[in-house]
């Protein structure tokens, strides 16, 4: 077996050391609680988050109990979360919440959970789970946190997800709807006109589910999604076919 030369060896401990130093080294952990937290937020505060996150940990094992406890968990997960850490950060926001209900950081943390799940979301055209789960969290901050100032923030994502929402129920619902399984594409369709109104999403669900109908025969029905169609307020190339239909099937 060949081992590595000694010259291999010592440049790698070179190379160790360059690192470590590169990246600030392990910070060295104090005695006191409030001595390990202060010095855990001056590396947080220059953005050092491996070493905020090491002393946040050793202050959590360290001093058990402590009146501080909420805000050092809470800074751990936000060390992980400022390195886009998202899945760990999360199980700290999640810790937070679970064992320090009294926290002034609750809200805080289930913002930032929210923040996580939609951080790991995909495209739309993949599985939205993570998405559904962003969601979830964000409705329970508005329901929560009514008055908050991240309220409107919080709507804004909720928005976001809606619209990536839709799109996902809409192009599977347009596949069903090429393929001419009417029935299929109407139920998904649906969820998007139920679900998540006042987009494009659901007027183009509105538009190719009255299509759907029509194609099947369900002329009343076909007609009153057409009228709806109508009564949204952005211009669509889609309107103008709708009306066309419209004077078509109530002639």
């Amino acid at each position: 077996m060949n081992f590595p030369s000694t010259k291999f060896w010592l440049l790698f401990q070179l190379y160790l050391v360059l690192f470590l130093a590169c990246a600030g080294g392990m910070p060295k952990i104090p005695n006191t609680g409030d001595e390990i937290l202060a010095k855990g937020d001056k590396y947080f505060e220059n953005k050092q988050y491996t070493q905020s996150e090491e002393l946040y940990k050793a202050f959590l094992s360290r001093h058990p109990g402590h009146d501080r406890g909420d805000y050092a968990q809470f800074m751990l997960a936000e060390s992980h979360y400022n390195k886009r850490e998202y899945p760990l950060a999360a199980v700290e926001y999640q810790i937070l919440m679970n064992n320090y209900g009294y926290s002034e950081y609750i809200d805080d943390a289930l913002f930032k959970l929210g923040l996580c799940y939609y951080a790991e979301s995909p495209r739309p055209e993949r599985d939205q789970q993570m998405a559904r789960d962003a969601l979830s969290r964000f409705n329970q901050f508005l329901q929560t946190y009514p008055n908050s100032p991240l309220a409107p923030e919080v709507k804004d994502y909720i928005e976001r997800i809606h619209l990536k929402l839709a799109e996902k129920a809409f192009d599977t619902g347009y596949y069903y709807f090429r393929r001419k399984k009417l029935k299929a594409a109407i139920i998904y369709f649906d969820k998007v006109i139920d679900n998540y109104p006042d987009n494009e999403y659901w007027a183009r669900s509105v538009y190719f589910k009255a299509q759907a109908l029509e194609k099947r025969g369900r002329k009343e029905e076909a007609i009153r999604h057409y009228a709806i169609l109508l009564t949204y307020p952005d211009d669509l190339p889609y309107k103008i076919d709708a009306r066309r239909r419209l004077e078509e099937l109530r002639r």
